[in-house]
């Protein structure tokens, strides 16, 4: 059965993959006029968020919760602590597993949260821009010279037999500000950190850390200065993979974001009953993830 990972910041674990079909719809503000010249104008929000319907069939009581249907539903009663919760894209983990604003950050110039609880400085045309990174690049002139840690943070988790590769590309003009990764031990929790160096959006390297699942359940990604100097740099765009071990990303230019941020359940779980005797009692179940 095909599977993916999901789960929250207590607990992650593979799922069976909803039913082929799911819609994945973009949710944005869209106003239409009509115009006394007769022309229409239009006018919609820079952002976006998704909201996924998704169903399945299959077994309700199968002995492994990797299986068993009721595992959905045991996340959306809370059986293992609240929201938000977190899934692995299928279409996103091998390209670009960053929600679309992560993965340029330059998007929160139109509508698009910031990346950071502090703003930009400014907006700056992506210089030398030939592996098709975003036309605009966000530039932190953090003037402190103390230490200045954004609380705005992206969560992403690793199933076990995988690894992360993280990389951010842009200029670093000055002092030592980056992308800091914390991490969080699978076996009891506790957090460690690593600094991500820029990768300029000249080189063909998409990423340049890699952290494995197997030692670490999940990651919260977020923008970093050090205690000593002030620091100044542009972010270009940013690139992460979930892989399996022993596989590589591949090298190239820019690859926009296919992932989500944080995710509710937008709907309540439905079951549909078929039949207690078949597959260990075969059900119908629906439900709905938002992206908030």
């Amino acid at each position: 059965m095909r599977k993916v990972y999901f789960g929250n910041a207590n607990k992650q674990a593979w799922i069976p993959a909803p039913q082929s079909g799911m819609q994945a719809e973009s949710g944005t503000r869209l106003i239409e006029n009509q115009l006394l010249s007769g022309r229409m104008s239009i006018t919609r929000s820079g952002a976006n968020s998704r909201r996924f319907t998704a169903s399945w069939i299959g077994g309700l009581n199968e002995p492994g919760i990797e299986d068993s249907l009721h595992t959905i539903k045991d996340f959306y009663d809370g059986v293992y602590g609240d929201g938000p919760f977190y899934w692995n894209d299928p279409y996103a983990s091998g390209t670009n597993l960053l929600p679309p604003h992560w993965a340029a950050p330059a998007l929160s110039r139109n509508d698009w949260p910031q990346i950071a609880s502090f703003e930009p400085t400014e907006y700056l045309a992506t210089a030398t821009n030939t592996l098709n990174y975003p036309t605009f690049s966000a530039r932190y002139n953090i003037t402190a010279t103390t230490e200045v840690s954004s609380t705005r943070k992206l969560t992403l988790i690793i199933p076990p037999d995988y690894n992360l590769h993280f990389g951010w590309h842009g200029v670093v003009t000055s002092g030592l500000a980056k992308m800091r990764i914390t991490r969080y031990a699978r076996s009891n929790g506790a957090a460690s950190n690593v600094d991500a160096d820029v990768i300029s959006v000249t080189s063909n390297n998409r990423t340049n850390v890699s952290i494995n699942g197997d030692t670490y359940s999940r990651v919260e990604i977020y923008l970093y200065k050090p205690n000593g100097a002030a620091s100044d740099i542009r972010i270009s765009g940013m690139i992460a993979q979930i892989l399996p071990d022993g596989t590589s990303p591949a090298t190239g230019g820019f690859l926009g974001g296919r992932g989500t941020s944080a995710l509710e359940f937008a709907a309540p779980v439905a079951l549909e009953y078929y039949s207690a005797n078949v597959n260990n009692g075969q059900v119908g179940l629906s439900t709905q993830w938002q992206e908030v």
